[in-house]
């Protein structure tokens, strides 16, 4: 299973410590997608993954600005409005920065292989 390293410093000496890493649940997300998240040092960080043939993820917003780097794999991002319309579409893939203003919708679409995309916003 996967760990959560935890460095701190006590009495002018850094000190380590592990924790479990969150597991990925794919609760609330389409068919081929899951998540798993963690908030420390005031950053919440999110790990979205797509298996291979996931679903498209229609289009969706968030309250919140987010920074996101494509790790692995490949597809679309969507545009879209409030209504849940697309409106254009543009490919990402590994290695590419995705900067999400708060309330813009969009949708996600894997170009049909595994793909991992790392979130992260203040917490």
């Amino acid at each position: 299973m996967a760990k959560h390293i935890v460095m701190s410093e006590n009495a002018g000496a850094s000190v380590l410590a592990q924790q479990n890493a969150p597991e990925f649940s794919s609760a609330d997300f389409p068919e081929g997608w899951s998540g798993a998240g963690l908030e420390a040092s005031g950053v919440f960080m999110f790990v979205l993954k797509l298996e291979e043939g996931a679903a498209e993820f229609d289009i969706h917003a968030s309250e919140d600005q987010w920074l996101a780097y494509v790790v692995s794999g490949a597809g679309t991002l969507f545009a879209g409005t409030a209504e849940n319309v697309k409106t254009e579409g543009m490919a990402y893939e590994a290695g590419d920065f995705i900067t999400f203003e708060a309330n813009t919708p969009h949708g996600w679409l894997g170009d049909g292989n595994e793909s991992r995309l790392l979130f992260v916003k203040q917490a």
